[in-house]
């Protein structure tokens, strides 16, 4: 509908339509110039469409021109009522598909400007929970349970940040150790909030399986599966997620994957199933069974390849009204250490000189806390300019540089090569929410130790700076 009440309405055609104020008790158009049942448009056997004036009040009007039967041709504008133009067009479903992706990039552009902020200010909160709760053991119950769900509200809030980047925009895998069980705790917890109180959901997971992948991304796979399993139970149901290890032989391996030792993911639903002909299209970009604009049939395709791009592959099984079962398998590794918060005595004191650099107010407060309780002396700097008064005053003394990747009065590109120049022999880490695969192999060419990932803890940033200390002792012995 180009104009009307209803601008921007779409009525579906299809074989033939009738269209009106009421039509069978439904209101196709609101517009009491349209008559109940105003206008018929029907698909003749060559093809082509009709459209046909149904004894309207105010009559039909083809470009212009009032019309009893006329065919009808792709751009023709309908005027209908007194006020109600509608646009005959075909409509391309994959150029819809299209749009929708581009839409998706520009919600990721979006969403990646504001994760940066949105993650200095969860750094800020992390990184003095973890100061207070380290400063006052002894403090009373009820502070210690404010301070405790502060801290998990601020984990899952950035946990939801890098959903939600994940789910915006596609990027490049970080490959990290990542625990296996972990990830089916945060995906059941994330889909019991989104699957219908009728759907129960279970799980079994070995303990200790690990693979190396990007959790962000492997979230997503296990999050699509359990939301489609959803949509298979309108009726409710059971939707069964498992892991465990798997032997891949000769007579088990599905085709693409080599003998070995692999962690296999099962995401089993009691829906209603796919016929074979179904089955055989889930894989193919755009195809969705779901109704026209509730899917936008890249799901599935997008899981395969990320599971591909772990080295694994992706199987389904599914029969008609006996449910469907996604097997995920990934290659097997050692799992990754579960994170832990930090108010214990674990964090061993340190020694050293520190300078960091971050634009945020908050952040610096935040981090030089942390720095000072672990014995460190702190050194800040809000930019380029201080970082370099900073280091003109007290270079030769500068056991690390901790630098925010972005920076006003110069980039951080044009920043390091200086830090190495004045500071040869200091320790670099930088601080960061982006994990572009790219940009990472040129700070570490650049002579970086490691990158610092925002929204950081107390925990992380004591291991991150630990292990730059010891490199820095080792390469002064």
């Amino acid at each position: 509908m180009l104009v009307g009440p209803d601008a921007g309405k779409r009525i579906a055609v299809g074989d033939g339509v009738i269209v009106g104020r009421d039509v069978d008790g439904r209101g196709l158009i609101i517009d009491e110039g349209v008559s109940r049942r105003h206008m018929r448009v029907s698909r003749q056997a060559d093809g082509t469409h009709l459209v046909e004036d149904l004894g309207s009040r105010n009559g039909t009007y083809v470009n212009g021109q009032r019309v009893e039967a006329a065919p009808l041709q792709s751009g023709d504008k309908v005027a209908v009522g007194s006020g109600t133009i509608l646009l005959f067009t075909h409509n391309d479903r994959y150029e819809e598909q299209v749009v929708r992706a581009q839409k998706m990039q520009a919600l990721g552009q979006l969403a990646g400007g504001v994760a940066h902020d949105f993650n200095n200010l969860v750094l800020a909160i992390l990184g003095n929970v973890d100061y207070l709760k380290a400063r006052d053991p002894n403090a009373p119950a009820d502070v210690g349970e404010c301070l405790g769900e502060i801290e998990t509200a601020a984990r899952r809030a950035a946990q939801l940040t890098r959903q939600l980047l994940s789910f915006a925009r596609k990027r490049e895998a970080v490959m990290e150790p990542v625990d296996i069980p972990a990830l089916v705790h945060e995906a059941s917890s994330l889909l019991r909030r989104t699957l219908p109180r009728n759907v129960d959901l279970v799980t079994d997971v070995e303990p200790g399986l690990g693979v190396m992948g990007d959790s962000a991304q492997l979230l997503q796979v296990l999050i699509n599966a359990g939301i489609n399993a959803g949509q298979a139970m309108p009726k409710g149901g059971r939707l069964a997620i498992r892991a465990g290890r798997f032997s891949m032989h000769g007579d088990t391996m599905p085709p693409g994957l080599s003998p070995g030792r692999y962690v296999r993911i099962e995401i089993e639903d009691s829906g209603v199933g796919m016929d074979s002909e179904t089955l055989s299209r889930v894989f193919q970009p755009f195809f969705s069974t779901k109704p026209e604009g509730e899917g936008t049939g890249l799901g599935l395709s997008t899981a395969q390849s990320v599971v591909r791009d772990h080295g694994g592959e992706i199987d389904i099984r599914s029969r008609l009204a006996h449910g469907t079962r996604v097997s995920v398998f990934l290659p097997a590794s050692e799992p990754s250490r579960p994170l832990q918060a930090a108010d214990d005595d674990a964090l061993t004191s340190l020694s050293g000189v520190v300078l960091l650099v971050d634009e945020e107010a908050l952040v610096r407060n935040a981090a030089r806390r942390l720095l000072d309780r672990f014995g460190l002396e702190a050194l800040v700097a809000s930019d380029v300019h201080e970082a370099t008064l900073v280091i003109e005053h007290r270079g030769p003394d500068i056991d690390l540089v901790i630098v925010g990747d972005e920076l006003p009065g110069g980039s951080l590109e044009t920043l390091l090569p200086e830090l190495r120049r004045s500071l040869p022999h200091a320790e670099l880490l930088v601080s960061t929410s982006k994990t572009d695969p790219e940009r990472m192999e040129q700070l570490e060419r650049q002579g970086v130790l490691a990158i610092l990932r925002k929204p950081y803890g107390a925990r992380s940033l004591w291991g991150k700076v630990w292990l730059a200390l010891q490199r820095r002792r080792a390469r002064k012995g």
